[in-house]
């Protein structure tokens, strides 16, 4: 069993740099850059990666798990449809750089102690999990089914259950360790900027409307002519190089990098629960100004 949860946790690792996927990462990182949370500090620069790649996380297992379903039970025909559900996922994709390049900011409310928890943003965070997986699904979905469909049926419910959440977790490692990772540079940068904050915004805008026609133009060409069709351009060439690169690593150092991110996300998670318990505890009076309260309270007391 261990060795089966081995493999679809580092099956789920690489799911995310997949080629047909991976114009999604820059994408994403984009969006994630567009994202304006309340809280500018670190500590909540921290807990907007943790949530937003957690959300994120929690729509491509949505739609793997689901298009696992669907397919062990026969409807094998919904994969035609997958090519054109991408197309509309470049098309949204485009779209939303250009909103961000038009001034447009995104919001997402992070839960406060003294406020109701607003979570104002996570819906569209979660479509652009499930959007991000639509995306990736052609490559890695025969992985998928090899790896994990055939162990929930093979073994025992709960034995699937947890080969199948193996795969989640593999994949939200890797995309909540990278949120994380730009949410401190983005911290960073925009402290130095200070004032360039709307810059940013648009740099995001612009790389998601790149981002989002290289998606488009790959789905239709392989739509139109077949998949041998894009070997002949130079910039599918380079994608695929990048993505191809990217994945080696990750399969030739999975445990080093789960290593890595799922440290970098404990970190982060013991970071932030530091920082708000720190501001969660009462100030107390020290000194003179302890000796001055207690004064004014005696005289207070006193005149009353």
């Amino acid at each position: 069993m261990s060795a089966a949860l081995t493999l679809a946790f580092a099956a789920g690792m690489v799911a995310t740099l997949n080629p047909c996927g991976f114009a999604m990462l820059p994408a994403y990182l984009s969006y994630f850059m567009g994202i304006d949370a309340p809280d500018k500090t670190r500590a909540g620069s921290l807990r907007s990666g943790l949530m937003v790649g957690g959300v994120v996380s929690l729509g491509f297992v949505v739609v793997f798990g689901l298009a696992g379903v669907v397919i062990t039970a026969g409807f094998r025909s919904v994969t035609t449809w997958i090519p054109w559900l991408a197309v509309g996922v470049g098309v949204l994709v485009v779209g939303l750089g250009i909103a961000l390049l038009a001034g447009w900011q995104m919001t997402v409310g992070l839960p406060k102690v003294q406020r109701r928890g607003n979570r104002t943003g996570y819906a569209g965070v979660f479509g652009f999990g499930v959007s991000y997986a639509v995306a990736s699904l052609s490559c890695t979905l025969p992985v998928f089914l090899s790896v994990v469909a055939t162990q929930l049926t093979a073994r025992s419910f709960f034995e699937g259950i947890a080969v199948f959440l193996a795969y989640g977790l593999g994949m939200s490692v890797v995309l909540v360790g990278i949120t994380i990772v730009l949410a401190l540079g983005k911290q960073s940068l925009v402290h130095r900027l200070r004032n360039g904050a709307r810059y940013i915004n648009r740099l995001a805008g612009a790389i998601l409307i790149a981002a989002g026609g290289f998606i488009v133009w790959f789905w239709t060409t392989e739509i139109r002519s077949g998949a041998a069709a894009l070997g002949g351009s130079g910039v599918f060439r380079w994608v695929e190089n990048l993505s191809q690169t990217a994945l080696n690593f990750v399969a030739d150092n999975r445990i080093a990098v789960a290593a890595v991110f799922g440290a970098l996300i404990v970190l982060a998670v013991l970071y932030t629960w530091w920082m708000r318990s720190r501001r969660s505890q009462p100030i107390e009076l020290e000194g003179p100004t302890a000796a001055t309260s207690g004064e004014l309270a005696s005289v207070t007391s006193d005149g009353g």
